[in-house]
């Protein structure tokens, strides 16, 4: 859920109190996801790309999208990012607030002509993967590894509630 004030949408999460981020740095933000939209939209077949991959470089805040072949698609800059390089809580605010920015736009993001299904998927500064963030097939948008947490433990009482019937 966003919280908009004057000038600063605050974006609530469990492992922060709350984290700030100007209505111009989501902004810039869309902006970075559209431009990868807008590339990827004008190719005249299906792209055979697998994932879209976004790296931040926490010592200057720049976000960018690339490719498979790690060819850049779009970068802005996140100042409020910007110089976090020992924060512990960066990684988890920037993937909480890459997967509520591409949720609210889905319908851009549906409009990316590559194969299906695809990630975005959050790299470290040596291309490793850390995250996967938004799963996009034809008719499902995970959102979070979140969705499956529990579901051992909510398989295994009710496997052991059937045996108990």
């Amino acid at each position: 859920m966003l919280f908009a004030t004057e000038s600063v949408i605050l974006l609530p999460n469990k492992h922060t109190k709350r984290m700030k981020l100007s209505s111009n740095t989501v902004a810039g933000i869309v902006s970075t996801i559209r431009q990868t939209a807008e590339r990827l939209a004008h190719t005249t077949s299906e792209a055979v790309l697998t994932d879209l991959y976004i790296r931040l470089n926490p010592a200057d805040g720049t976000l960018s999208i690339n490719d498979d072949d790690d060819r850049q698609l779009a970068e802005c800059t996140i100042k409020e990012w910007a110089g976090r390089e020992n924060d512990a809580k960066l990684h988890n605010e920037v993937i909480n607030t890459l997967r509520r920015i591409l949720e609210e736009n889905r319908e851009m993001i549906d409009g990316i002509n590559i194969l299906r299904p695809y990630s975005f998927v959050l790299e470290d500064n040596a291309s490793e993967t850390t995250d996967d963030i938004y799963l996009v097939d034809d008719d499902t948008f995970l959102l979070s590894g979140e969705l499956m947490e529990g579901l051992d433990d909510d398989l295994a009482d009710f496997l052991k509630q059937l045996m108990n019937d």
